[in-house]
């Protein structure tokens, strides 16, 4: 895939309250670089959880075949925090998936924790991997939930990968006010904002004109995509041909 392709990474979850789940990862794989992607991020860890290990390692057999790169991730704070056993949890996913990068997904529980629960998430979990590349994957707009100690993720060194759920909120959740908003507080260069292509309650999938749309308003930015299992072949092929 040329390196100038824009929409370069797919969320891939193995929860078994999804249908089908959890998908096959040769068949994912397979998929992702059909349709010009770079990278999968495998569900790895719920809060201070480790999923389905097996699976993962077939995860990283087939990313590897396929000359994928292999994220993790997994979303934090259920039934309620636990900073430091989290980020241990995040530690030894990425250990045991041979990951290449991480994203970590927290949001109504952090906002809602008490002042510095944040923080020592992120001192615990940088004292166990310093320099690993890792993403903070939150709300599309800081400036809608100001509970959260955006501050803390961003001065520990993630990168912020915004929730730009277009589909579910078309006037307040473009990519690019998603984008402005994160970057009061993120490497703006660094950041990479998740398009929607689920559906969820009233909301449905946005056209394939609105997502192209919506990335090329940000147009120094490269996407990636919530989430396989939702996303349609027609999707991927039409945000595969922005360049």
């Amino acid at each position: 895939m040329a390196a100038s392709h824009r929409v370069t990474g797919l969320w891939v979850y193995q929860s078994p309250d999804l249908v089908n789940a959890p998908p096959n990862p040769t068949a994912v794989a397979t998929r992702a670089a059909r349709h010009g992607l770079t990278w999968l991020s495998a569900q790895a860890f719920a809060g201070t959880r480790m999923l389905d290990e097996d699976w993962l390692h077939e995860m990283r057999q087939a990313t590897t075949k396929a000359g994928l790169r292999l994220g993790v991730h997994g979303y934090i704070g259920r039934p309620q925090p636990r900073p430091e056993a989290e980020a241990q949890a995040v530690s030894d996913a990425i250990r045991r998936a041979q990951a290449d990068f991480v994203i970590v997904d927290a949001e109504d529980e952090y906002e809602k924790a008490p002042a510095g629960t944040s923080k020592r998430f992120v001192v615990a979990y940088r004292q166990l991997r310093p320099h690993f590349h890792s993403y903070f994957s939150s709300f599309g707009r800081p400036s809608l939930h100001g509970g959260l100690d955006w501050k803390a993720w961003a001065s520990a060194g993630f990168a912020g990968m915004p929730q730009a759920y277009q589909n579910l909120n078309p006037a307040l959740l473009r990519p690019s006010s998603c984008v402005d908003d994160w970057a009061q507080f993120f490497v703006r260069s660094d950041l990479r904002p998740t398009l929607g292509c689920f559906s969820e309650g009233v909301h449905g999938h946005l056209t394939t004109a609105q997502l192209i749309e919506g990335v090329r308003e940000v147009p120094s930015l490269r996407f990636n995509v919530y989430r396989h299992g939702t996303v349609t072949d027609a999707e991927l092929t039409a945000l595969g041909a922005i360049t």
